[in-house]
């Protein structure tokens, strides 16, 4: 059982702001708390998305691009369920790290958690077992950090299955970032990324830009590709704005 806490009511319909509560007693703070934001929008009937952002905290368009959808985004707009999570690692935004201060822990090579682990294990836990049932899609989104630097790309990987696989094409599509790239991770344990995939979820994400800065073109193509996702997915009910297409590339072992 998770020990984190939230005041979510996932039955209610509207548009829900919280936190989730995470357990962090520390030297400086004996009975410390973490507290990661968390919006739920839920209308009728339709599919359920999960986005999330900040993983690592030296990647800051994904963060801003669900900031600013948390806020302007509410319940009639949509159908259906749209969770949204901007600061996973909220300790390493904080400071502007890839690890989290906190544990020293990469949050994206600690999936699926552990109730009774470190703070960064406990927040990989309650996602694995208690948003992500929920969902049908999952949209990660990254971006270069302080070391690298990546032209604005969306992100798929080549699944086995192939109506799995066929989904998350259209959804890599619709999202329309110029660049689009097909890979294979070159070291997939603990990812984010594989544990989705395994229960059978449609799984994207994004590097967009990065050397630690934000750059204004990335941010509007991601907010962009965030709305085109959610009318793909017939959440959103504003008709779709096809994009340009893009470059696509695949890195995969012939």
């Amino acid at each position: 059982m998770s020990r984190i806490q939230s005041d979510l009511d996932f039955s209610a319909q509207g548009k829900q702001t919280g936190f989730l509560r995470v357990p962090c007693p520390r030297n400086s703070s004996a009975w410390g708390v973490l507290m990661i934001p968390v919006v739920l929008i839920r209308n009728g009937e339709g599919p359920s998305v999960l986005l999330t952002a900040g993983q690592h905290g030296d990647e800051y368009e994904g963060p801003l691009a669900l900031g600013e959808l948390m806020r302007t985004l509410q319940a009639e707009q949509i159908q259906g369920e749209i969770m949204i999570l901007p600061a996973l690692n909220l300790p390493a935004l904080q400071i502007s790290t890839r690890l989290s201060p906190l544990d020293g822990k990469d949050m994206n090579r600690a999936f699926p958690g552990d109730p009774n682990g470190s703070p960064t294990q406990m927040l990989a836990d309650y996602i694995s077992r208690v948003l992500l049932p929920r969902a049908d899609l999952v949209l990660d989104m990254h971006s270069g950090g302080q070391s690298l630097d990546f032209l604005p790309s969306v992100i798929m990987h080549r699944v086995p299955d192939a109506r799995q696989y066929t989904a998350t094409r259209s959804a890599f599509e619709a999202f329309g970032a110029p660049y689009g790239m097909v890979l294979a991770e070159l070291d997939a344990v603990g990812m984010f990324d594989t544990y989705v995939e395994q229960q059978g979820k449609i799984f994207l994400s994004t590097e967009l830009s990065g050397a630690g800065q934000v750059s204004r073109e990335a941010l509007a193509i991601a907010i962009a590709g965030v709305q085109r996702l959610l009318q793909h997915l017939g959440l959103l009910r504003e008709p779709i704005v096809p994009p340009a297409r893009g470059l696509w590339f695949c890195f995969y072992p012939c």
